[in-house]
């Protein structure tokens, strides 16, 4: 597989979709940024929203007609502390109000399973056809790459963190942030990751109190 020769950016340099009309564009992904994106840019080009798993949807106005985040304020379950018992990653959802489901239904975006190779700007799909891209819109977050603890033996078996809470269970002056479920969902959000930098602060302020 080479290189792609076409325009590659990663969801975090994407802005308006007017410098992409006329293009034909692969989104990847199957979130909530792949989705709102890809229905953006439908209009003005020609668009695939592209990803491993079909797309997973959540309503945004559950029961009573309150928004999703209002429930999960409601019930605790924004804060509450189930990140321990989180044995895998939890399933990402597209939170709707029901214009992106339409969207795909309607094929603007359409959407395929991942492209299986790339030969300069051709990508060749799952069922072998083959078609010229412009543009590829990487809309697939990150995965954290702590590889570097490796040594001092802060990571488990599958390179992930030994910790609790954010805590790491091997040092005490170590501490984690903005890890999927460290501590509770919102965990790896911008309205979680204050709190739980928060006790971090706190905890480790305690540890050098007593070094």
């Amino acid at each position: 597989m080479d290189s792609f020769t076409g325009n590659v950016l990663h969801v975090t340099g994407y802005r308006t979709p007017e410098p992409f009309a006329g293009q034909r564009v692969v989104v990847v992904g199957a979130g909530n940024s792949a989705v709102q994106i890809a229905a953006e840019l439908a209009p003005r080009s020609r668009v695939t929203l592209a990803s491993r798993t079909p797309v997973k949807w959540f309503k945004q106005r559950p029961p009573a007609g309150k928004d999703l985040h209002f429930w999960l304020r409601a019930t605790g379950l924004d804060t509450a502390p189930l990140g321990r018992f989180q044995k895998a990653p939890a399933t990402m959802a597209v939170i709707d109000d029901g214009r992106y489901r339409a969207a795909l239904v309607s094929g603007a975006p359409d959407r395929r399973p991942l492209f299986t190779g790339i030969n300069g700007a051709v990508l060749t799909w799952q069922d072998g056809m083959t078609e010229h891209i412009d543009t590829i819109v990487l809309a697939t977050g990150y995965h954290p790459d702590l590889t570097y603890l490796a040594p001092l033996g802060a990571l488990d078996g599958q390179d992930r963190p030994r910790h609790r809470d954010g805590a790491s269970l091997t040092h005490g002056a170590l501490a984690y942030v903005g890890l999927e479920w460290q501590r509770s969902l919102s965990s790896t959000s911008l309205r979680g990751v204050g709190r739980d930098a928060q006790r971090a602060a706190r905890r480790l302020a305690a540890h050098l109190a007593l070094a």
